[in-house]
């Protein structure tokens, strides 16, 4: 098995740095359909790129009423299951800021889990999972 593991994790923090700008388009290049997004409300398969932006559209609009500002994921991990297939970890602490004089707090933390598989020479997600945290979420 070749080692890939720097370029997963550089590929996921690309991934959620694109998640950032809260443009859909900038994510769906980083997702292989059908893929699937569990958090702990809900679960959606995206089973093309088109039902993927609509599912992202949705997501993002409801940060930006919720005033996002920003995310930081910290104790990333990367487990290579095979050459291509990978496990990501970590946890996720979102800000919010509804007013440029007022402090960013915390708007949301949690843990991450999401499943990557190569395809065409590229890591992409097929599985995404958000869970509640048992780690404090201050940076």
């Amino acid at each position: 098995m070749t080692d890939e593991e720097a370029l997963i994790k550089k590929t996921f923090e690309q991934y959620a740095d694109s998640f950032q700008t809260l443009k859909p388009a900038t994510v769906i290049p980083f997702i292989h359909f059908p893929a699937m997004l569990i958090s702990p409300e809900k679960v959606a398969v995206l089973g093309n790129p088109v039902v993927g932006h609509f599912v992202f559209r949705k997501v993002m609009k409801d940060l930006k009423l919720r005033c996002f500002r920003n995310s930081i994921t910290k104790s990333l991990k990367v487990q290579q299951l095979s050459d291509n297939l990978a496990v990501v970890t970590g946890l996720v602490i979102r800000y919010k800021q509804c007013k440029s004089s007022e402090p960013k707090t915390v708007l949301e933390c949690f843990d991450l889990n999401y499943t990557m598989r190569k395809v065409d020479g590229r890591w992409k997600i097929i599985v995404g999972a958000l869970t509640e945290t048992m780690h404090p979420c201050e940076d």
